[in-house]
């Protein structure tokens, strides 16, 4: 799968073509060799959502399904082969490896030796896998099946936990605001209106006042909301008077706020300190909180290591806000996600693949 470029087309492919058609068209493939029925349902040209179900030989008396992800974020400064899966000292590098190649590698030994099994022949539950496409920008693969109708009893996003069950993700909020201006010759900037200068009073804002009222409204679970300011774009030269200013804002939020609230506060002080600002909205997304009683999460968690929580958005988010209680699993360590030398562990790759396999054959 290394070895099959996906780069998402908002991503640095490296001399690639971006999308995910290749990486579709295989995993559509190995599907078929195990045995499943095949639909690809295309988002757009060359990305397409790719649905494998494994049906029952009994009538079935539940849904499940496995969500990994055909596309990888951008290969640029990466230090390692991005498409050729390298081996050193115990770990497989390359871009996906770890997110979320390698966890589907287990998904798909596991379903390999399930199979074979004689749980294949006697099971009683739908298995599917439904690989989405844009996973890395907008969850767009799993927004396009929810509306489509798609349901389940339970969906497990494929991530690097480290094996524990992520029962629940914090909601997120990206937007752009930009001040504007008039440029003029930066030797006589009394004559131009700086945008920049026109921006600092809000920056300072959502760091001294906003930032810290959603660190102070926590969750019981998912603990405090967070706001962080991670691009500012002014000015083109030295010698000239900035006429724009932008920045870019990443807050994530918890079932105790909601969108609205989070939009209501920044709308506030921008008309506080920048009443001229406008807010360009670059991405939206939901919170979710799956109870740890469910008993889908329960027999996953008996196949795993433990609850975890997470403040990064992943299509369980999308699964979850749409009726589908989920959570996201998988071998591998989100912190060697998005990396330049990205790898994941091959005795983690396997233990992936245990853990899988007695889910699936582990009745309730």
């Amino acid at each position: 799968m290394v070895a099959v470029p996906s780069v998402n087309p908002d991503g640095d492919a490296g001399g690639s073509v971006p999308g995910e058609a290749r990486m579709g068209a295989w995993m559509a493939d190995h599907l078929r060799g195990l045995g499943a029925d095949v639909e690809l349902r295309p988002l757009a040209d060359g990305r397409p959502n790719v649905i494998g179900v494994f049906e029952p030989a009994r009538p079935a008396v539940a849904t499940v399904v496995f969500a990994p992800h055909l596309d990888t974020v951008g290969v640029a400064g990466m230090t390692v082969p991005p498409f050729s899966l390298t081996r050193r000292a115990g770990k497989l590098y390359g871009r996906g490896a770890c997110d979320t190649k390698g966890p589907t590698a287990a998904l798909l030994w596991a379903l390999r030796s399930w199979t074979r099994s004689a749980d294949r022949r006697t099971a009683a539950i739908r298995w599917v896998v439904a690989a989405t496409a844009g996973e890395e920008e907008g969850s767009v693969g799993a927004q396009a099946l929810v509306r489509s109708g798609f349901q389940a009893d339970f969906a497990i996003a494929l991530e690097p936990t480290g094996l524990r069950v992520v029962h629940a993700a914090k909601g997120i909020v990206r937007v752009w605001l930009e001040t504007l201006g008039r440029a003029h010759h930066g030797a006589q900037p009394h004559r131009g209106d700086n945008a920049v200068y026109r921006m600092l009073p809000l920056a300072l804002a959502l760091r001294d006042v906003v930032a810290p009222e959603f660190a102070a409204c926590r969750h019981d679970v998912l603990g405090a909301a967070s706001l962080n300011l991670g691009v500012i774009q002014g000015g083109r030269d030295l010698n000239i008077v900035p006429d724009r200013c932008r920045v870019g804002l990443d807050i994530r939020w918890h079932p105790g706020l909601t969108e609205i609230e989070v939009m209501g506060r920044l709308k506030a002080v921008m008309a506080e300190t920048a009443p001229k600002a406008t807010l360009s909205v670059h991405r939206t997304g939901p919170a979710f909180v799956t109870a740890r009683i469910d008993p889908w999460a329960k027999r996953l968690r008996r196949a795993g290591r433990g609850w975890a929580t997470a403040d990064w958005f992943c299509d369980a988010n999308i699964f979850a806000n749409a009726g589908i209680p989920a959570v996201a699993f998988g071998p591998g360590d989100i912190a060697q996600a998005h990396t330049r030398d990205e790898f994941i562990r091959e005795r983690d790759l396997a233990d992936g693949a245990d853990a899988f396999f007695r889910f699936l054959t582990t009745g309730k």
